[in-house]
């Protein structure tokens, strides 16, 4: 059966996932800052005996990334969900940041999730499926204003995944990321949109097609895209032939150099 690779997994839409891969037969390796504390999860594995694994891993310790890396050496992974993520001062506008909880906000939301795509990588490409699939925002993308730490974050994470699906696809490793909608979860005071079950059934769908046909992509939940790049940064994307508009690209940046 193939194996699926979860941060995050000890509540919200992670442990949503949990529970949603392991009734469609896949074996979950749960990973949880506190397994110790994670009593749903721990219920869940006793009764999943064989299928379900926990392990401890803090996205805020790198060393703790690379002791899991260690620990799971060899054993493919089909995917790898990064689904862990920092919300902290998200009121946070101008005159009022907080550089201390931004630079937190950028190690688990972004550098984090490089950093588990760098320790898995070769877990990832001797699995049958190889995908990497990580969960954004679509706030990092679009208006209206406040949030900035989040938002940036998220920003940096979607160039992240672009960047990921174009150094990974000659390995055959499809990457994506996804918005997961507004989930209804203890971090959002049960208000939302979606239920976690709905949730993870929208994004499940997205990964189980996601291939190197559409690698790079930010999803919405229904399955529709977001723009991580403009025609300029990526024009076959849109049709264009690649040489002819990096040609255009490159007399403007021609001219500009010309009149400094």
């Amino acid at each position: 059966m193939p194996t699926v690779f979860i941060t995050g997994a000890n509540r919200g839409l992670g442990f949503g996932f949990v529970e949603l891969f392991l009734r469609q037969g896949w074996d979950v390796i749960a990973v949880a800052r506190d397994p110790a504390g994670a009593t749903e999860l721990q219920a869940l594995a006793k009764s999943k005996a064989g299928k379900l694994s926990i392990e401890q891993c803090d996205l805020a310790d790198f060393a703790t990334i690379d002791a899991l890396g260690a620990r799971l050496k060899g054993k493919p992974i089909d995917v790898l969900l990064g689904n862990g993520a920092k919300t902290n001062n998200p009121a946070a506008t101008v005159g009022d940041t907080n550089y201390d909880a931004w630079m937190e906000a950028f190690k688990i939301n972004t550098m984090a999730q490089m950093k588990l795509a760098e320790t898995f990588v070769e877990n990832v490409a001797a699995s049958a499926q190889k995908k990497m699939f990580f969960l954004s925002s679509r706030i990092g993308a679009n208006p209206p204003a406040g949030m900035i730490l989040f938002r940036s974050s998220k920003s940096a994470l979607n160039q992240v995944v672009m960047q990921l699906s174009l150094l990974l696809k000659p390995r055959g490793i499809a990457v994506a990321c996804a918005h997961p909608g507004f989930v209804k979860t203890k971090s959002t005071a049960d208000m939302g949109v979606f239920t976690v079950d709905e949730s993870a059934a929208h994004l499940k769908k997205i990964i189980d097609n996601l291939s190197l046909e559409n690698t790079g992509q930010f999803f919405e939940p229904d399955g529709s895209t977001l723009p991580i790049v403009t025609r300029q940064t990526n024009p076959t994307a849109f049709g264009a032939k690649a040489p002819d508009a990096w040609n255009e690209q490159q007399k403007v940046w021609d001219k500009q150099g010309q009149q400094r």
